[in-house]
């Protein structure tokens, strides 16, 4: 594995940290200001929303959340990174359970000696618990 990939690989990791942890400064950290995302049921987000929402935590729900690394191709100063995610939420009150899955196509640049997302396609959605 090169430096680029391992790079990468702890800027995911660092993501699902965030996103995790509800770390709204992180998240942002990892975003390039002119970023856009295009999540199902919410067109485009841009920097500030989508972090916002990717750190937001509910007091009522358990979430948790399974994210895999499928593919990373790296372009000089670009990389695109294909992922699988699973999100599973709990009730605490009521214990009902959804479920939520897809893939993300998030596109990567190279900035300073990390990196940071430029664009991103999730296709999370609801599905049937199994």
């Amino acid at each position: 594995m090169n430096q680029d990939e391992q790079a990468i690989r702890r800027w995911f990791d660092d993501w699902l940290k965030a996103t995790i942890e509800g770390e709204l400064e992180l998240a942002r950290s990892l975003i390039a200001d002119d970023a856009i995302f295009l999540v199902p049921g919410a067109g485009q987000m841009d920097k500030e929303s989508f972090a916002a929402a990717a750190t937001a935590t509910d007091p009522n729900t358990d979430f948790e959340l399974d994210c895999s690394i499928q593919e990373i191709q790296i372009f000089g100063d670009h990389a695109c990174l294909l992922s699988t995610i699973t999100l599973k939420m709990t009730d605490k009150v009521t214990k009902s359970q959804s479920l939520m899955k897809g893939d993300a196509l998030s596109v990567l640049k190279r900035q300073g000696d990390g990196w940071v997302v430029i664009r991103d396609a999730n296709t999370m959605v609801p599905v049937k618990s199994d």
